[in-house]
Order: C-alpha cells, then structure tokens, then sequence
C-alpha cells in the first residue's frame, strides 16, 4: 500500500507541475550581415530580442544551471551552429509581462530551452568530462601580491558604491572583490573553467587592465577592439595582481548536443 501511496503522489506531482514557460510569439531570421558582434536579451512591455547571434551562445543561456556556462561546455552540434547568426524578436506572455522585472530576467533560460526545443529541435544530455582547465594559483613564491591587489578595508554598508564592480573591454575592478567574482571574470574571459587555488579569503580591492580576446564574450555588442597598448590577460594577471592561470584537466559539466536542424524562419 505504501508503494502504491508513493507512486500515486509522483503521478499527482508530475501531472500538477506547472509547464516550462515559453514565448507567446517568436519570429526568428538569419542575418547574413557579416558584422562583428551581437546580442540582447529582454526589454520592457515582455518582449526579448537577440541580434546577429550564434546558437551556441543561446545554448549557453538556456541551460545554466548554476555559475556561467562556458562555450567549451557545450559538446557537438553541426559548423553551422557556430557560423550561423540569427535575429530574433519574441514576446512573453502577458501574465509573465505584467510580473517584476526580476521575474522576467529569471524566467529567460526556461524561455529560451522551449524556443530552441520548439524551432530549432534541440535535444541535449548533461554529462561530466575531463576537459581543460585553469587553476588560479599565486604567481610569487612568498605568495605576495601584485601593485594592483590589496585586501579590502570598504564596508559596504557605509560606502555601497566602491563595492560594485566595474568591467568593460580590457578594464576590469571592485573595491571589495571575492575570489568567486575574479574567477567568474577569469572563466568569462578565457572560456575555460577556472578553478581557485589562491587560498585567499575574505575581499580585495583590485584593478586589472588588459587587452581581451575578440572572442572572449560571445554576446557582447562591443565591437570596437580596446587600445593595443595593454598587455595580454595572462600577463596582467601575473604582474598587475600577482597571480597566475596554470593549464590542467579536470572534471567539467557539459551540455551534449544530441539533435538540432536549422529553423523555418518567418
């Protein structure tokens, strides 16, 4: 009787869960403009627009589960999903564009899962492979740091404004950083997963201005390379924070394209 118990409420639960969101309306266009970068994302009145992007990068949204997911994080899937650009406009419903922007944002990822499963035939499995990775270690061997990283005195609660961060093209600070924000910039900015070994604790006011990789944001719209006159990302880390990305293999979540076609575009 307990089995059976146990069995109808699974049944119950399954048939009472709320269906994954999807776009009231969505038309979808290849754009054969040859310009450099793209993206989007969602915009008052319920609607979401992306603009001269790559379905990988859209894979990369639709199914984070947890921190950023990386482009090597998402195995397989024909050239054209790389060389392809796409414009696409869509609207939420009007319950969902009538709910706190907040909610609007949080409910993209689910949003754009039904769109690619709906238009594109995306089937995809998560798996855990050893792939290439990044430790970030202390570069010195006394373990001090860089002219630019320092352990932070800010109290945020007093002066909230040297708490943000700041980032733009070859330009990233904060004047209370953690390591998990430095690493989430690091991850970003190389396309590889990348690990903390520094041992440091606590916040720190740092600086590091480089000249990024072209391809380093996949959405960015920012196609105006930053002046040639900073160092590469690897160098600045190392004599600007005193800290250094060391090449290694280790186990990574990745999302494998099992299915996917070009879609009917209207």
């Amino acid at each position: 009787m307990r089995t059976a118990a146990i069995a109808l409420v699974l049944l119950l639960a399954q048939q009472t869960a709320a269906p994954k969101p999807s776009f009231e309306v969505a038309t979808i266009k290849r754009n054969v403009s040859l310009k450099e970068g793209g993206g989007g994302g969602p915009s008052p009145g319920g609607r979401f627009r992306l603009t001269n992007v790559s379905v990988r990068p859209m894979i990369l949204i639709a199914y984070r589960d947890g921190p950023p997911l990386m482009l090597s994080q998402v195995i397989g899937g024909p050239g054209w999903l790389d060389s392809d650009k796409y414009d696409i406009t869509a609207k939420v419903s009007d319950d969902l564009a009538g709910r706190p922007q907040a909610e609007q944002v949080a409910a993209q990822p689910l949003l754009l899962q039904s769109l690619l499963e709906d238009r594109f035939k995306l089937k995809v499995h998560r798996e855990t492979r050893q792939l290439p990775i990044y430790s970030l270690l202390r570069a010195r061997k006394d373990g001090s740091f860089g002219p630019q990283l320092r352990p932070s005195i800010v109290d945020c609660k007093v002066e909230p404004n040297k708490c943000r961060l700041d980032f733009e093209p070859g330009h990233f600070s904060g004047g209370a950083m953690r390591m998990a924000s430095l690493i989430s910039f690091l991850s970003s900015n190389t396309q590889r997963v990348v690990v903390d070994r520094t041992g440091l604790e606590g916040t720190f006011e740092l600086t590091l201005e480089f000249t990024p990789e072209r391809t380093a944001l996949p959405l960015s719209t920012d196609a105006t390379p930053p002046p040639p006159d900073k160092p590469p990302l690897l160098t600045a880390l190392q004599d600007q924070l005193g800290l250094r990305l060391e090449s290694a293999r280790g186990p990574v979540d990745v999302i494998v394209i099992d299915h996917i076609e070009r879609p009917t575009e209207d």
